[in-house]
């Protein structure tokens, strides 16, 4: 709607500049007034989400193993320089593949506690009045994803191990069976 407005004040701003008239300079005036108005509440929804606030929601869920239930381990996978993680993880001992967190506007905190979980808090934009909603829905910044925190609390007897490393620990327990069924065979 704000589109709708800025356009029509812009052609009765130049309609009104080109042809004189009585009282043509007040209405030029107040439309050149409206299109500014228009103009900066554009760039202030853009940039500061004028007409948004944030709402939060909050989902916790049990954790199970990344890898197998009678390992209790947190997969990572190290991105660029090993300072950002990718955490993957499993709700339940039913899911043959772990999830990878989301990467968009993500935090993570890894904490002690008693038993395994996982809290989502995902924090979005939406509009904070009807009034809002009209004006600015050719936007489509309703929904918007400001931050999403993942917070895995993990009991002291789990391991937080990289992929790279559950890797070769697996290659050395293979190679330590391998050694111990060949030892058996002799």
């Amino acid at each position: 709607m704000i589109i709708v407005i800025l356009i029509l004040a812009v052609i009765l701003f130049i309609y009104f500049n080109v042809i004189p008239g009585k009282g043509h300079t007040l209405v030029s005036w107040i439309s050149l007034i409206i299109t500014l108005l228009c103009v900066l509440g554009i760039v202030e929804h853009d940039y500061n989400h004028w007409g948004l606030k944030t709402e939060t929601q909050t989902s916790t869920q049990n954790l199970t193993s990344s890898v197998n239930p009678n390992l209790p381990i947190l997969l990572y996978q190290s991105l660029g320089n090993g300072t950002e993680k990718v955490y993957l993880y499993k709700t339940n001992n039913n899911q043959k593949k772990p999830k990878a967190i989301k990467l968009d506007k993500v935090s993570t905190k890894v904490k002690q506690g008693k038993e395994a979980s996982l809290k989502i808090r995902t924090t979005r934009y939406v509009y904070k009045d009807n009034f809002s909603r009209i004006m600015f829905s050719a936007f489509s910044h309703n929904n918007e994803l400001k931050h999403r925190e993942y917070i895995f609390t993990l009991p002291s007897n789990w391991k937080v191990i990289s992929t790279k490393d559950m890797q070769k620990l697996q290659k050395q327990m293979q190679e330590k069976m391998q050694s111990q069924k060949a030892a058996s065979l002799h």
